[in-house]
């Protein structure tokens, strides 16, 4: 008894002794957070992020994208691909926990010289060895280096899950953008090639006049000038029409070709009232801040993890298995044999290899840090912006639309008055120039309304949940 009791006594001294941990303890960083987002309208209501991008992406056709986007997007596979990554090493670091265990077995035969004098005259030159050994390595966590190392390990893995999810926001966001920003495109050349068509006909008129001798080659070549404005802007859209349509095929983690088109889009702008919410649920949402807290827990722990280098480390070790000479008695109890027993080890000089790791430690979680606080402030300036740019382009759009009336108005006047000879062609030409430029425009402060809708929502934290 007294025997098998001596390696128990044995186990328990390093694991009485694993009770300290170096370093400090990983947690969120103390920052302090504004009172409310600039320009929130209700600041402690609902938040606008806390939507389903279902809900907010109704329309069927861009819903379908999204979806396409989801499922196929090789950045996404990446990602996916990289919370694997480190599961695998969070995995790897749990398992430095437990004991680590080795085997081996072996079969020797022997022959001594009788000219070395190794054997006793008449003694048998040959033998015969066997064993099966079993290794024993289980290093103590008298530091606590190697909770510190599962600490780190956990966190990088919850950052990867946040940086996918990172990436599933951009990626919703893009496609999103997209398709908004090729609808528009589409809208402008619906505009372009009806601005052709009327143009196409003031200049039959001005042809006919011209011919007529009522008007000159002036005024001809003024009209012919203003159709082939519109003319160049057609093909100019369709260039980047079909450049945007590559575009979106790339988001969905598909080759160039064309992209399907819904109704309209005016749905996604109708009934919004964008909020957002709470600073302190922004925080929480946006994965992006989600991820540079983790960086910095992970950070965080990795000076314990060092900080343990520097000390001496204490393993059990230990071998066990069977020897005999005969491999027929090889595993009667007899054959048995063992040795286990503590392992200190530790620097005695490193011309300060650990205390400079150990510095580089607190530097990498200051610079963790430092990278936290700049993705806080520019989430804060993110969601400000965009609240903002849904507020002002709405009033833009109100003005701009009153500014198209009246240049339809004053077009339709001025040609009125060339047909009646009461002015030049110039008077259309004016007129017609403003017209045009005002319609596009409205149609980009449009496109920017519903931009902002999107970069509202990817800043205010949605989409990926």
């Amino acid at each position: 008894m007294r025997t098998s009791a001596r390696p128990l006594a044995l186990v328990s001294i390093p694991i009485f002794l694993g009770s300290c941990v170096l370093g400090p303890q990983p947690g969120s960083p103390d920052t302090k957070l504004p009172g409310s987002i600039r320009g929130d309208s209700a600041p402690h209501g609902k938040s606008f992020g806390d939507k389903s991008w279902h809900k907010v992406f109704t329309d069927p056709t861009l819903k379908n994208l999204i979806g396409r986007a989801l499922a196929n997007s090789p950045d996404l596979v990446a990602a996916t691909y990289r919370i694997e990554q480190a599961r695998a090493q969070a995995n790897a670091a749990r398992a430095d926990w437990f004991p680590h265990i080795d085997g081996s077995g072996g079969a020797t035969a022997n022959y001594a010289s009788p000219n070395a004098g190794q054997t006793a005259p008449g003694s048998d030159r040959y033998s015969d060895s066997y064993n099966l050994t079993a290794l024993l390595s289980w290093e103590v966590d008298l530091w606590g280096g190697i909770r510190r190392s599962n600490e780190a390990a956990r966190s990088r893995l919850l950052q990867a899950e946040y940086q996918r999810d990172a990436v599933q926001t951009g990626l919703i966001a893009s496609v999103a953008s997209a398709y908004i920003e090729l609808q528009n495109l589409d809208e402008r050349l619906n505009i372009s090639r009806n601005t052709a068509d009327s143009r196409r006909s003031s200049l039959e008129l001005v042809t006919a006049r011209r011919d007529g001798g009522v008007s000159s080659d002036l005024e001809f070549g003024q009209a012919e000038a203003l159709l082939g404005q519109a003319l160049t802007a057609i093909p100019i859209i369709e260039k980047a029409i079909s450049a945007k349509e590559n575009e979106i095929r790339s988001l969905l983690g598909e080759y160039p070709g064309g992209v399907a088109r819904g109704g309209s889009l005016d749905k996604l702008d109708s009934s919004l009232r964008i909020a957002g919410g709470l600073p302190s649920t922004l925080m929480e949402r946006r994965p992006d801040i989600a991820a540079a807290n983790q960086s910095f827990q992970a950070a965080t722990a990795d000076i314990g993890v060092a900080e343990a280098l520097r000390l001496p480390s204490l393993s059990l070790t230990g071998s066990g298995g069977v020897i005999s000479n005969d491999l027929g008695n090889l595993l009667e109890g007899k054959s048995g044999a063992y040795s286990i027993g503590p392992d200190l080890t530790g620097p005695i000089f490193d011309a300060g290899r650990g205390k400079a790791r150990a510095d580089n430690a607190r530097a990498l979680a200051g610079e963790a840090l430092a990278v936290y606080n700049r993705a806080a402030q520019q989430a804060f300036r993110e969601a400000a912006d965009a609240i903002n740019a849904y507020v002002k382009t709405g009033e833009i759009i109100a003005e701009q639309t009153r500014l198209v009336n009246s240049n339809r108005m004053v077009s339709s006047v001025a040609k009125d008055r060339f047909q009646g000879g009461a002015s030049s062609y110039l008077e259309v030409l004016d007129a017609e120039r403003s017209l045009f430029d005002s319609e596009l425009q409205l149609a980009d402060n449009r496109r920017d309304r519903l931009l902002s809708v999107v970069e509202a929502y990817r800043a205010l934290g949605g989409g990926w949940k």
